[in-house]
């Protein structure tokens, strides 16, 4: 018999031992909740670094933006000089162009007398000279006459077509050293404006990578103080509590799951981890967020001793209630806080008005529940 309770004793050793494993110490439970936070302040560093590093970057693209839009610009000025040199030219061409224009319009007024001479030779034209010859010399001058005519009137009409043909091709080329030097000087344009617009976007791009490099700094620095805070505050609650039950019939762990809401509204965050929003990063929330219009009154879950009752940075106005057994419920931005350090706090009575939290635009309660000074998803404990 002896022999059979020294092994049920030491069964149940083993048993508590296992248990005890498994719960871990409120000491355990708070270093996890700490080194969770340190973790956090590790990978915002380590952003940090990459951040400088893609600054960096970016600068260096600026940089390179830079001498690009310069030579964009001397490119422009170089098109601008050969600009001035086309017009010149174009003023040469110009000038011989119109000395084309009056060369053709000379033999073309030569060319029309001529047709005015022939048209007053009547129907047979150049051949009335032959038909008035008398005699064998006179014919003979007379062709020799028409001959001279006929050459005279040949290198007129050449002249003449020379002259046009002259007139055209020094307008086509005036016309297209004009389309030439305008289209380079439009893509010209085009370049450079492009290059001002890339100018701009990695500018822009350096100065939102500023922004964001200065905001995880600074939360790096919130988080840091954060953690240093709700270290300092766990040891100082669980010093002040003595575990005891608060309520006169009994602790709060029988009605776990079973407790009414601080508030009725929307969950807008969730227990565990979750995407910042705005620093595109990992984060565990202890608790949950309930978005409530502001001035809306906070319950308290379960009767309680007021163990904290007052602001406290990323908080607000912060209500922390022990209900025993190392069982802390905690109620944060809060618009005004009903209740005072130390003072009883029955079921259902109001702790304060949901107000707006630190760094938030939208109304609402933040609530957490903690076991031993370990995160415990609320909405286990809650109906």
């Amino acid at each position: 018999m002896v022999a059979g309770r020294s092994s049920l004793a030491a069964w149940l050793s083993v048993l508590a031992a296992a248990v005890l494993a498994q719960t871990g110490s409120p000491e355990a439970d708070r270093q996890k909740d700490l080194e969770r936070i340190r973790d956090r302040i590790t990978t915002l560093q380590k952003m940090l670094a990459e951040s400088r590093k893609s600054q960096a970057s970016l600068a260096e693209d600026v940089r390179r933006l830079d001498l690009q839009v310069e030579i964009a610009q001397q490119e422009s000025r170089l098109l601008s000089t050969r600009r001035e040199q086309a017009a010149a030219s174009l003023a040469g061409s110009e000038a011989q162009r119109q000395a084309a224009a009056d060369s053709a319009e000379q033999s073309r007024r030569a060319l029309v007398a001529r047709a005015r001479i022939l048209q007053r030779f009547g129907r047979f034209g150049y051949f009335r000279v032959l038909l008035e010859a008398r005699d064998a010399q006179g014919l003979f001058l007379a062709v020799e006459r028409l001959d001279a005519l006929a050459r005279r009137d040949g290198k007129l009409l050449a002249r003449h077509r020379d002259a046009q043909a002259r007139f055209t091709s020094e307008s086509a080329r005036v016309a297209s050293l004009k389309a030439e030097i305008d289209g380079l000087y439009t893509a010209n344009r085009q370049s450079e404006r492009r290059a001002e617009a890339l100018k701009a976007e990695r500018q822009a791009l350096l100065s939102h990578e500023k922004s964001l490099s200065a905001s995880r700094t600074e939360e790096v620095g919130t988080l840091i103080d954060k953690a240093a805070r709700l270290e300092r505050l766990l040891e100082t609650l669980s010093r002040q509590s003595d575990g005891a039950p608060v309520d006169p019939s009994g602790g709060i762990r029988p009605w776990k799951g079973v407790l009414d809401w601080p508030a009725r509204g929307t969950v807008v965050e969730t227990f565990g981890r979750h995407r910042h929003p705005r620093f595109d990063a990992w984060t565990v929330s202890n608790g949950v967020a309930l978005s409530v219009p502001a001035g809306t009154p906070v319950k308290a879950v379960y009767s309680g001793k007021a163990l904290y009752a007052q602001w406290l940075a990323e908080y607000g106005n912060l209500v922390i209630l022990d209900h025993g057994d190392g069982v802390f419920t905690l109620y944060a931005w809060l618009q005004s806080i009903a209740i005072v350090p130390g003072s009883y706090v029955p079921v259902g009575s109001d702790v304060g008005l949901a107000g707006t939290g630190p760094g938030r635009d939208e109304p609402g309660l933040y609530f957490e529940v903690r076991d031993h000074q370990k995160a415990n998803d609320p909405v286990a404990w809650l109906r």
